[in-house]
């Protein structure tokens, strides 16, 4: 890749103006006194690049010293800030990258900007398809500047470390690494309680003849209920208990010798208690039963309830189910007193009846109903207590199940799980005999109203009974799941003093893991997979360590022959030398430069020492410099920036840089710029490679409001009218009339370089400007004149031109600034129609 020019606008010191540096060959000069904008230009090729500049971060105390530090103090707002490259590929393609400053540095926060290629906003990520290579950061870009020297000497150990690891492409190793690393974290088998109860178990006398090589050679599942088997057995057998043939048996057998023997010490059975029991609402049909039967009951009077059974029994008579005419009553023997139309009647009372017996039928089996449920609930609130509450509290001392017995076997324990279980106990009571009474109160209601069906009862008052029921259900509910916890936790520590003074510890935990072999099996399994792989995984970190070290040691001993080379081109035969860059011996974070001190010009026997104790500035200078051209040549940096690479106050390399080293690197090959502000070094190198088409230019401030201009010295003309343009506006004659005689010079090339272009469009191949060696403007006006045919006015425009050059070149007074400027105005525009850059 090869960048053909850059263009800066508003960045740093260069101003509203575009300034252009061409770069047409593969080495270009840059010269630029102090303080006239060479590092701005050196930074926005980085600015470009990167969308950054490194001096912020590597020079500042506080990052808000660079507030507002990108965009030129004098540019007028609403001015854009950017800086542009045209680059061929190394397709051999040509491509324009431009990068916009959208926000400048502030106090807290970076610099913004946007990228584009070729017109379209592009990603940091799209520079590589063209060919540029970007380093690891903080010095990504391929620009040499003096605070990025001393960089790789000043910084902490950890980020001298990383520079080179990136710089080595050995990241990857490392984030292999802690990949790997991570993987054997996550594979740390979790805290399991079943898994430690099984540890327990393997590691009692009685136990672990059986279970000790369970965890390291895992039998199949038959196996290992059979393992478990004879766990129970053994522990039967050490209390002289009678062994059951079945395996559910014997563990029954050792569950009730477990509480048998523990009981002796004390009755730790009264803590035991069953769940409580499920309880559903009545339904809503319940109470839609209810209210249909009061419905029905009032459709109907009471008499004809009383008499309905009669009526019933009458309709069933041949002689009344069969009448057509009156007849006598079957009654009372009233003559002709039943009559058809009287039996029709008896015929509707009775059918009215029919739905108030279902409603009433359906009424007494929802009593049926709610009475059972509150019953039911009567029964779960005394069944859900601790076995210790049923029982009086006489009886309870004479078992030794007392809250004293309790703290004497706890001893200093005692305070930890006695006071949250004897916190818990008051609320349960509570909640339990609320719950109680309210569904005893709801019973005797359900009870009576059945009594007392056919009077008038309120379905209401059930219904607000119940619903209570419901509440005070949660209340109980909850209360007994708080005291779940601390009475588990006071058993547990219990069960642990009671298990010693037994000498049953570990029986619990047996009991515990013993009816579920597939699930113990299973995490067995799974435990000792994972203690496999993370013995494979810490085998493959020794093994990457091991390969990374050699990779280093390798990649570090051809870095460090790349920059002795370097070295030895800048500062050759001399008896401090630089010797290697390496890791520290033993440290993972630490990288060393070493320095050879030897007492003969051989460089035999050197002694080592840091670099950093031993160079003087100039010395760490050119390492500095030789570090950044060995990167540049490991990464085939397409192009590098050099910002004064040669101390002006440093002589003694001088010379090897300008010959030497910008030899190798041309050679590469790599297109060097060389930023400098020693005049002397630009012209030697415009001397020295001008057969390699070396580009120059110069930099100045006319004005600080109009910034850095950039001016291409290899471009003859254009150099001719910038030196023009800074004349034609100083108020002495003597400026005038120094900047006719450039103006003349500059319109005597425009003349040359338009009639070689027009032969050699025409074929005229060997055409050169020195064929017009001598020829003055008034003999070159008339030969140009036909050519300057784009516009009518132009050969008029080039004539008063050429007017104004002549009368500032003659004794009399000089033309006025203003003609001045306007004749520079003129040439620039014919320059840049017909002979554009």
């Amino acid at each position: 890749m090869r960048i053909r020019a850059l263009t800066v606008k508003g960045f740093r010191a260069y101003g509203a103006a575009e300034q252009t540096l061409n770069l047409p060959g593969e080495i270009a000069a840059v010269w630029g006194p102090n303080s006239k904008g060479k590092t701005s230009l050196g930074e926005a090729f980085e600015f470009l690049l990167t969308g950054s500049i490194t001096r912020r971060e590597l020079m500042a105390s506080s990052q808000d010293e660079f507030a507002d530090a990108l965009r030129n103090a004098h540019l007028a707002a609403g001015q854009d800030v950017f800086v542009a490259a045209r680059i061929t590929a190394p397709d051999g393609t040509d491509h324009e990258i431009k990068r916009v400053l959208t926000a400048d540095y502030a106090k807290r926060q970076d610099c913004t900007s946007r990228l584009e290629i070729d017109g379209a906003e592009a990603a940091e990520a799209d520079l590589a398809g063209l060919g540029i290579v970007l380093s690891q950061p903080p010095l990504q870009a391929p620009v040499l500047a003096q605070h990025t020297l001393s960089y790789i000497f000043s910084v902490r150990p950890q980020d001298r470390a990383t520079y080179f690891k990136a710089l080595f492409e050995v990241t990857d190793l490392d984030e292999l690494r802690n990949v790997i690393a991570v993987l054997a974290d996550e594979l740390t088998p979790p805290d399991n309680d079943a898994l430690s109860k099984f540890d327990s178990c393997a590691a009692l006398a009685l136990l672990q003849p059986v279970l000790a090589k369970i965890s390291r050679t895992i039998p199949d599942l038959s196996g290992l209920a059979e393992k478990l088997n004879e766990c129970a057995r053994a522990l039967l057998e050490s209390a002289g208990a009678n062994v059951p043939g079945m395996p559910a048996e014997r563990l029954a057998a050792v569950e009730k010798l477990l509480a048998d023997l523990r009981s002796k010490t004390f009755p730790v059975r009264g803590f035991e208690r069953t769940q409580l029991a499920g309880w559903n609402p009545p339904a809503g049909v319940t109470w839609t039963q209810l209210e249909t039967y009061i419905e029905e009951r009032e459709k109907v009077s009471e008499e004809t309830r009383r008499l309905v059974a009669l009526f019933n029994e009458a309709l069933k008579l041949p002689a009344v189910a069969d009448i057509e005419e009156p007849v006598d009553c079957l009654l009372c023997g009233a003559e002709a007193a039943l009559t058809p139309a009287r039996v029709q009647l008896i015929r509707q009372h009775a059918a009215d009846t029919k739905d108030f017996k279902a409603a009433e039928t359906a009424a007494k089996t929802a009593f049926s109903q709610l009475s059972t449920s509150a019953h039911n609930l009567i029964e779960a609130v005394q069944a859900a207590l601790p076995e210790f509450f049923k029982v009086k509290a006489e009886k309870r001392r004479k078992q030794g199940f007392t809250i004293s017995r309790i703290r004497q076997l706890l001893d200093d324990d005692a305070a930890a799980v006695v006071e949250p279980w004897l916190a818990r106990i008051r609320p349960l009571v509570r909640a339990g005999a609320a719950l109680r009474r309210q569904a005893e109160a709801a019973q005797a209601l359900v009870e009576k109203q059945t009594v007392e069906i056919g009077a008038a009862f309120d379905p209401d008052e059930l219904t607000a009974l119940f619903a209570e029921l419901v509440k005070l259900r949660m209340v109980y509910a909850a209360a007994l799941d708080a005291y779940d916890g601390p009475s588990q936790a006071l058993v547990i520590a219990l069960n642990e003093v009671l298990d010693a003074q037994s000498d049953t510890a570990g029986w619990q935990n047996f009991l515990d893991i013993a009816p579920d072999p597939t699930g113990l099996r299973t995490l067995l399994i799974e435990r000792l997979t994972r203690a496999t792989v993370t013995k494979e995984l810490e085998a493959a970190l020794k093994q990457i360590d091991t390969a990374k070290e050699k990779v280093l040691e390798d990649k570090f001993s051809d870095y460090s022959g790349a920059i002795q080379a370097w070295w030895e081109r800048l500062r050759p035969d001399e008896p401090t030398f630089f010797s290697a860059v390496q890791p520290r011996k033993g440290a993972k974070r630490t990288i060393d430069f070493k320095a050879g001190l030897s007492a003969s010009a051989d460089r035999a026997a050197p002694k080592l020492r840091d670099v950093i104790a031993i160079f003087s500035q100039s010395q760490l200078h050119c390492l500095g410099l030789s570090l950044f051209l060995a990167r540049a040549e490991h990464e085939g940096a397409g192009f590098i920036v050099l910002d004064d690479p040669v101390l002006s106050s440093d002589e003694d390399y001088r010379v090897h840089f300008n010959s030497t080293v910008l030899t190798e690197l041309l050679a590469l090959p790599m297109q060097v710029i060389v930023l400098t502000q020693d005049h002397d070094t630009w012209e030697e190198l415009e001397t020295r490679y001008r057969h390699s088409g070396i580009s120059t230019a110069q930099l100045y401030i006319d004005t600080p409001a109009e910034g850095t201009v950039i001016e291409n010295t290899s471009d003859a003309l254009v150099a001719k009218l910038n030196r023009a343009k800074s004349l034609a506006r100083g108020g002495h004659p003597d400026s005038r009339k120094e900047c006719g005689v450039q103006l003349r010079d500059a319109g005597e090339r425009f003349c040359k370089e338009i009639l070689v272009n027009d032969r050699r469009k025409k074929g005229d191949t060997a055409a050169s400007l020195t064929d017009y060696d001598g020829k003055t403007m008034e003999w070159l006006l008339p030969h140009v004149e036909p050519l300057l045919d784009r516009d009518p006015s132009h050969p008029g425009k080039f004539t008063v031109f050429k007017q104004t050059a002549n009368d500032a070149c003659h004794d009399n007074t000089p033309p006025s600034t203003a003609a001045m400027t306007q004749a520079h105005g003129e040439i620039w525009y014919l320059v840049k129609v017909y002979l554009p850059r």
